[in-house]
């Protein structure tokens, strides 16, 4: 539980960073799914090192944990951006509006895989 806590306070700083950048970029002109793209990899940047060090508390030094995370946040960012995608064009909805809902259900799928897959050799030497 507290791993999620942090997980969470860390999302919660991801998630500004994400949606302050997209919302900027958006009223500036951008594409709506070009400016999700940009802002999404400005969120992953400060998520990878809090989450490494912070959440999981990981010091490994390999690379594998690297490419894992950035592997999850592709996918995480794929999803996403569909349901961006679906949400302005199918439901109508407004894009930074949408791009909230996007955020939000994506979460769910990023924190799963770097729980279960990106940083779980070091969750399981720590319950020995």
């Amino acid at each position: 539980m507290k791993r999620l806590l942090k997980f969470g306070t860390v999302g919660v700083f991801n998630t500004l960073i994400t949606f302050a950048s997209f919302t900027i970029l958006y009223y500036l002109g951008l594409n709506y799914l070009v400016a999700n793209v940009i802002g999404y990899c400005l969120g992953v940047l400060n998520s990878y090192y809090w989450n490494k060090r912070w959440v999981f508390q990981d010091n490994r030094k390999r690379a594998s944990i690297f490419y894992k995370f950035i592997a999850v946040n592709v996918l995480t960012l794929g999803v996403q951006t569909l349901f961006l995608f679906l949400l302005v064009n199918k439901l109508g909805l407004q894009p930074v509006l949408a791009n909230l809902v996007a955020i939000g259900a994506s979460l769910f799928i990023n924190y799963f895989l770097n729980a279960k897959w990106t940083f779980f050799q070091e969750q399981e030497q720590k319950a020995r």
